[in-house]
């Protein structure tokens, strides 16, 4: 059931990405699109959420250019001590989770390391940040996420890599990031670095 929480916040990525945080696309497609969406009354209201504050888009993307960056310092000051990063490795109980920030930072300096990576370029974001005011399912907390995807391009052995990425960003009561949720083929970056470090 978490998994399927999270699915549906990814859903509303898709349906909801050309109203949020203006995409980069020309004004002539802008128009087009404009034709073809459907729109609702902007008094409607939903019981299980309301639309959060830009900052926090505009936090979750600092973060994740920290963490494109290698810039693991200045990344940790965004993190409570007590993060949670789930990889898209399996289900709700498979899927390798990393608990605490002081892990989370040491298995990306490693990573950094001995997975061959040259570099990481994050761009074309589009955020949904929300803040869910009724208690999730599986004890989930209430509170601000960033729903967020974006085109990650990763370079192995001088050969670039483009993956888009989907994750569920949360935020606590400090605006520090708890909770990341992520969603992806790793596929892609395990052919790419030549091996699989979450199965080391």
């Amino acid at each position: 059931m978490k998994r399927v929480h999270y699915l549906i916040f990814i859903a509303m990525i898709i349906a909801n990405s050309f109203f949020f945080c203006a995409c980069n696309t020309p004004q002539n497609n802008n128009e087009n699109i404009k034709q073809n969406v459907l729109m609702t009354d902007t008094a409607v209201t939903n019981p299980l959420f309301t639309i959060a504050p830009i900052q926090f888009a505009d936090s979750s993307e600092k973060a994740f250019k920290l963490m494109a960056a290698f810039n693991f310092e200045a990344w940790a000051k965004m993190l409570a001590d007590t993060v949670v990063y789930s990889f898209p490795d399996g289900d709700a109980v498979t899927r390798t989770t990393l608990h605490g920030k002081n892990t989370l930072i040491n298995w990306w300096k490693i990573w950094k390391v001995t997975s061959g990576i040259q570099s990481m370029t994050m761009n074309a974001f589009n955020h949904v940040p929300i803040n869910v005011i009724s208690q999730p399912r599986d004890g989930f907390p209430m509170g601000i996420y960033d729903l967020v995807y974006f085109t990650n391009t990763l370079v192995f052995k001088n050969k670039p890599v483009g993956l888009r990425m989907n994750f569920s960003v949360h935020f606590n009561a400090d605006k520090k990031i708890d909770h990341y949720a992520s969603y992806y083929d790793r596929n892609v970056i395990i052919e790419a670095a030549g091996n699989n470090l979450l199965k080391k």
